[in-house]
């Protein structure tokens, strides 16, 4: 749960940038039209991509070459690694469906490991839609442990869509972290912690912000979560382009990419 005070009102934010962190190191890179911060505190990395459009495919294409060298500097593949990435949200509510509409554009390769030997440069993939607990009753950080205890994996990744406290961040912004997840802590709906201290492997989390208090739009006093209006045809393409360049850091062997 993280709140940030703006213009003496609270707002919460899933966004690491937004919150008052020590941090030991910060560069700033500015390439084709995209700002890069990384950053870390004393036990975590991060880094934030600001982009400006994603509608065309020059601008496409430029920040997903970013974003897998971004991804590139908290995963480095190795043949004996065993990848669950997981897809928190409701994929039936477009602002909360970037987990799940990224995982259909994963390669699933585990099947293979389990009854022959596969190309090395093929890593051992799987993956899970833990839905939300309205629907299911259940906390994804249960399901998520009792999963992880049947497949052993070395490394998760967890993709879920995040709350901003600016409007210029909303479906503007990438951020990863090795720091592990709070699933809602954004919309005062704070989840089981999804990170390496509560399922015991290293976690790797990559958010989008899709909503914002209308707080931070107006200066009235209602509490409204809201989005953009084109959020349907953005999340199909910030989903496509997250599951796609996931597979090109985890499989060595599909489409290269120059840095």
């Amino acid at each position: 749960m993280h709140t940030v005070k703006v213009n003496d009102n609270l707002f919460r934010t899933d966004l690491i940038i937004d919150q008052k962190k020590e941090v030991l190191s910060s560069k700033t890179i500015y390439k084709n039209h995209l700002k890069i911060i990384r950053f870390k505190d004393k036990n975590y990395l991060y880094s934030t991509i600001y982009f400006k459009d994603i509608t065309d495919k020059d601008s496409y294409l430029s920040l997903e070459k970013s974003f897998i060298v971004e991804l590139k500097k908290f995963i480095n593949p190795h043949k004996k690694d065993i990848y669950l990435i997981i897809g928190l949200g409701n994929e039936s509510s477009t602002p909360d469906s970037l987990g799940p509409k990224s995982l259909n554009h994963i390669l699933v390769t585990r099947p293979f490991y389990l009854i022959e030997d596969v190309d090395p440069n093929y890593s051992n993939v799987s993956i899970f839609k833990p839905n939300v607990i309205g629907n299911t009753g259940i906390e994804s950080i249960s399901i998520i442990k009792s999963i992880i205890k049947e497949i052993k994996p070395t490394k998760v990744i967890v993709i879920d869509a995040l709350k901003a406290n600016h409007l210029n961040r909303l479906i503007k912004t990438i951020q990863i972290t090795n720091s592990g997840i709070h699933p809602g802590s954004g919309i005062f709906n704070n989840r089981g912690e999804i990170s390496s201290k509560t399922i015991g492997c290293d976690v790797i989390a990559i958010g989008i912000p899709t909503v914002v208090d209308i707080k931070c739009i107006t200066k009235t006093n209602d509490s409204f979560i809201v989005t953009p209006t084109n959020i349907d045809f953005v999340m199909e393409e910030l989903s496509q382009l997250i599951g796609e360049s996931i597979n090109l850091v985890l499989h060595k062997n599909l489409r290269q990419i120059n840095n």
